[in-house]
């Protein structure tokens, strides 16, 4: 069995995004100067506030705001201890993510006691014609609704953030808050307003988890997306089209450990993959070490070690199946090692986690 199949690319797509929403924007409060680590929390309680509106009306729509509400006001809590009070953002997001998983698991468990309701979720729309496109139409054309805003809200949101006097100013607060404040502009406004868009796109991506793909809640069932979502925002180099290309990553990483949990030994055709993926790190490698002078020798052995591990594996498909948890684990993974590869070569906005300066 293939497991690169059209339906492993479809499912990559919708994988994607819950991760694309929350770190887009994640990826305008960063810009604004503030980091949302509270996003992980934000998610959850609007995926639990999504099913239970959903499960009492009836209504995706009606989900979907719940969720967006939700994620808006636990936002708000961010925003007004991390900008106004000036308080650590990295203390109030962990607590936010404390307090949205113990009130969510406190009240599914008070409110349905070890039972597991379903309710409406949302359904596929085959965009017309373009659905009948070979290969292509089944993978991109053929989705939910909020899979297609989720792809052109990127766009948007580079429009905004480059073209426009709103997103010269998102992006000043996050560099130079004092120059913008010299304009007579009010950063705090500013930053509140990036917060707020923060919260009501986790909360989206949250609802878009249990109301959109699912039709259930579970406890803790965003498993760490929050934070894959601030490791995206890292790996895209805080644009846009990367933060795009990221989830994109994360979402078939995704897609991928579902898909070989459920088989038996390790595929040929993985080891083919792994060996393909250390070409084109070499490759990838070679040209940053042409352009930038530096060797970069770490990433350059990672490279023939994908190369002669994926060779060796699909020449003598070692017949042994590893446990599912391996599978399970390849997101975080991946994660750290975009983070690892990352963190050398880019530049964050300089204020980001940093209290606004108090005025004179």
């Amino acid at each position: 069995m293939n497991p690169f199949d059209i339906a492993l690319f479809a499912a990559a797509i919708r994988l994607s995004v819950p991760l694309l929403l929350a770190a887009l924007g994640e990826l305008v409060s960063e810009r604004a100067g503030v980091i949302n680590i509270g996003l992980e929390g934000m998610m959850l309680a609007g995926a639990y506030a999504a099913f239970l509106a959903a499960w009492a009306t009836g209504s995706v729509g009606l989900g979907l705001a719940a969720g967006i509400v939700v994620g808006v006001l636990l936002a708000v809590v961010m925003a007004f201890v991390s900008v106004t009070l000036r308080g650590d953002q990295i203390v109030v997001g962990v607590a936010l993510n404390l307090l949205a998983a113990g009130v969510t698991m406190f009240l599914y468990r008070l409110q349905f006691q070890g039972t597991q309701p379903t309710t409406v979720r949302m359904e596929t729309y085959p965009v017309p014609l373009l659905s009948d496109i070979p290969v292509v139409g089944p993978v991109v054309f053929n989705q939910l609704p909020l899979v297609y805003l989720a792809y052109v809200i990127g766009p948007v949101v580079a429009y905004l953030l480059y073209r426009t006097q709103l997103g010269l100013r998102i992006r000043s607060a996050g560099e130079k808050p004092e120059v913008l404040d010299a304009t007579g502009c009010d950063v705090v406004r500013v930053q509140w307003g990036a917060v707020l868009t923060a919260g009501a796109f986790a909360g989206l991506g949250g609802a878009f988890l249990s109301v959109g793909q699912v039709g259930l809640f579970a406890e803790h069932m965003t498993a760490g997306r929050g934070f894959l979502a601030l490791a995206a925002v890292v790996f895209g180099q805080w644009r846009p089209y990367g933060v795009i290309a990221a989830c994109a990553v994360f979402g078939f990483t995704d897609a991928l450990q579902l898909r070989l949990q459920s088989m038996g030994e390790v595929p040929r055709e993985v080891w083919i993959a792994l060996a393909v993926v250390g070409v084109l790190i070499a490759g990838f490698g070679a040209l940053r070490a042409r352009r930038s002078g530096s060797p970069l020798r770490w990433v350059l052995l990672g490279a023939v070690l994908c190369i002669v591990v994926g060779v060796l594996g699909a020449v003598l498909v070692p017949g042994f199946a590893l446990p599912s948890q391996f599978w399970l684990s390849l997101p975080y993974v991946l994660s750290l090692v975009a983070l690892a590869s990352a963190s050398r070569r880019v530049r964050a906005p300089a204020m980001i986690g940093l209290p606004l300066p108090a005025r004179n």
